[in-house]
């Protein structure tokens, strides 16, 4: 689907002004880039979860028992099998430590599933993968293209400092109106959110995709993964943390003999007026529209080349965007429809501004 045009799915709603801002924000993608890292003469990184805690070796199981309703697209074989890559990350825009001035940030966990079959939407360097990208929170912190848009601003205007987001909060801002004050209001909500939300092993939480996807070509689903035994709480952080403490914390895990299991599970939706697809802070009540078990995740350890050398040159080298996807689960949503477009221009700028392709790890 190519912005402004009409969406091919029961969900989406484009704004006529779209593509002009998506484009807006791919060249802004490239300038915070070099302001970052090419104007101090380093490696240029992504534009956003830059900082690795590792990557990992797993498997992708579909359950043998998945509900016959939700043997859709990926999901539609039981019992098949996959190998895969996940990359835990911090979600800040620049590389720093994991706690910054003592408060929480922003964790993800990346799956990419090798050599799905069927129709892709994006190929991934010549093959087919299916990329599940995932944040620790249920929420999304900004709502679409437009708030994304004037925080990317904002960022390259103050130094990566995003405080003049929230300035309608205290004082009227000229051009803000209440409806754009409402969704800054739910940003900060989601900010607080994830603040007050510590993690002291990133394999130990629950991880959200926050922005909707097909399920098929008349549903909607949402996924997560849920570590085996549930999210470990509260989740007591080492004091004192080193800077490092999350990549740490998964070295050590890694180490050891058991291996790391999630559940993947999804909320299935047909199409309505409250699922908040135009939203990526709305959620889902789960109460409402429980999470259904699809498949399982499984990193075998131990996984002592981790931290290795050749391991964290294969970690840079992966690329993850929710548009390495099967047609059957298109991303959906205002956020969604940039990320296709930034990680495009992060991917291209990282590799040198000319787009070259790198060698797939295998």
């Amino acid at each position: 689907m190519t912005n402004g045009e009409t969406p091919n799915n029961p969900f989406e709603t484009i704004a006529a002004n779209e593509a002009e801002q998506i484009a807006a924000l791919g060249e802004l993608t490239v300038k915070l880039q070099d302001m970052r890292y090419t104007a101090k003469g380093t490696d240029v990184l992504r534009g956003v979860h830059p900082k690795s805690h590792g990557c990992v070796r797993a498997f992708f199981d579909i359950r043998h028992d998945i509900a016959e309703d939700l043997r859709v697209g990926l999901f539609a074989q039981p019992g098949r099998h996959y190998e895969a890559w996940i990359r835990f990350s911090n979600a800040a825009v620049r590389v720093g430590p994991d706690l910054k001035d003592g408060e929480n940030d922003s964790r993800g966990m990346a799956i990419k599933v090798l050599d799905v079959e069927g129709e892709v939407l994006l190929e991934d360097h010549g093959r087919q993968s299916q990329d599940f990208l995932m944040i620790n929170t249920p929420a999304f912190a900004f709502a679409n293209v437009e708030d994304y848009l004037r925080l990317n601003r904002i960022l390259l205007e103050n130094d990566d400092q995003a405080t003049m987001f929230f300035a309608p909060l205290q004082a009227n801002v000229p051009g803000i109106t209440p409806e754009q004050k409402a969704r800054i209001f739910n940003s900060f909500k989601v900010v607080q959110e994830i603040k007050a939300k510590p993690v002291a092993n990133p394999m130990e939480v629950r991880y959200f995709s926050g922005a909707p996807f097909l399920f098929g070509p008349e549903r909607a689903m949402k996924f997560a993964a849920i570590p085996w035994g549930g999210e470990k709480a509260p989740q007591t952080l080492p004091d004192p943390a080193s800077d490092d403490y999350l990549r740490e914390a998964l070295l050590a895990r890694m180490r050891r003999k058991e291996d790391v299991c999630f559940d993947f599970a999804v909320q299935v939706r047909g199409p309505g007026p409250d699922l908040g697809i135009e939203d990526a802070t709305s959620v889902w009540d789960e109460a409402a529209v429980p999470f259904r078990n699809v498949a399982t995740v499984t990193i075998p350890a131990p996984q002592n080349a981790v931290d290795a050398p050749r391991r964290r040159a294969i970690c840079e080298r992966l690329v993850f965007t929710p548009w390495h996807s099967l047609a059957a689960h298109q991303p959906l949503g205002s956020i969604n429809r940039l990320r296709k477009a930034v990680y495009l221009a992060s991917k291209k700028h990282r590799g040198g501004g000319k787009g070259r392709r790198k060698k797939r790890p295998r």
